[in-house]
């Protein structure tokens, strides 16, 4: 197989891992992922305060305040699964990554919530004919003029309004220094029942099981079992922000991560993937 079929059969199979974002025209976001090496809790907004926890790359952050302190400060939770303790403390927002990510207008859903969505359609063909480190420019040759755009520095955002898989999704491609490196997934649709979120999840993670092995990551993490032995009450339990899903593959270049979490009766399930050789980028 040559490499650019196996950048498109890798992308096919990347945009089944929507990302699902509920309520996106409403709250806040009140969620992170930290997206450096670690990211340091303080017991006071600065960085000379002594540190009550260090919380790795990946881990989720939950915003405890919506004031910023010292312009660039906030206010967190960061429950630690190993120790089930829920520690709190000040974190730079610069080490962070909103979960719930800022959505154009013209991208947001009618908002109508689903009750029997439909399902997943796998049999769907898909060429993403994308590789890393093409330029924007390139991009935009194929996919069009963006609906949003986000900068930050060195780093841009394009934002997609696509139906995939029987899914209304906003899809993000990231430039760094004019580089694709790194793309994310989220779908607009709003369920009823946040068990239908939990059921797209496992078919996601059983398809890429199926074309991509066994996942290098692959957790669910309980942060109160009240509801662990009730799969009934899972959907709940996950609006309710008591339960995450995890999964994350090594595929060739590419490190990807299924992260499903949820908050005051919202849902994130996120899909991000970044190109092994950009993945600094994402660490500084």
């Amino acid at each position: 197989m040559g490499k650019k079929r196996k950048a498109r059969v890798f992308m096919t199979a990347v945009f089944l891992l929507a990302g699902l974002v509920t309520g996106m025209a409403t709250a806040q976001p009140k969620k992170y992922l930290v997206s450096s090496p670690e990211a340091k809790l303080h017991l006071e907004p600065d960085g000379r305060s002594p540190v009550v926890a260090v919380a790795p790359r990946g881990a989720i952050l939950t915003q405890a305040s919506a004031v910023r302190f010292r312009h660039n400060w906030i206010f967190v939770y960061y429950t630690v699964p190993e120790r089930n303790k829920t520690l709190a403390g000040y974190v730079q927002e610069s080490v962070l990554r909103k979960l719930f990510p800022a959505v154009n207008a013209r991208l947001i859903h009618s908002g109508q919530e689903t009750s029997e969505p439909r399902e997943l359609d796998l049999n769907q063909e898909i060429k993403f004919p994308y590789l890393w480190g093409m330029s924007r420019e390139k991009l935009e040759a194929v996919e069009g003029p963006p609906a949003g755009v986000e900068k930050s520095g060195e780093t841009e955002v394009l934002q997609y309004q696509r139906q995939i898989m029987n899914r209304n999704c906003l899809v993000e491609y990231v430039f760094v220094q004019n580089q694709l490196s790194a793309a994310r997934f989220f779908i607009l649709d709003t369920f009823v029942d946040c068990a239908y979120y939990i059921s797209d999840f496992q078919k996601a993670r059983d398809y890429l099981i199926q074309r991509f092995g066994v996942p290098v990551d692959d957790r669910t993490i309980w942060y109160d079992s009240t509801y662990l032995e009730r799969k009934e009450y899972w959907g709940k339990a996950l609006g309710s922000g008591l339960v995450e899903f995890r999964s994350s593959w090594q595929i060739g270049d590419t490190e990807v991560e299924l992260i499903l979490t949820g908050a005051d009766n919202r849902v994130a399930f996120v899909a991000e993937c970044v190109g092994q050789k950009y993945k600094n980028y994402f660490s500084r």
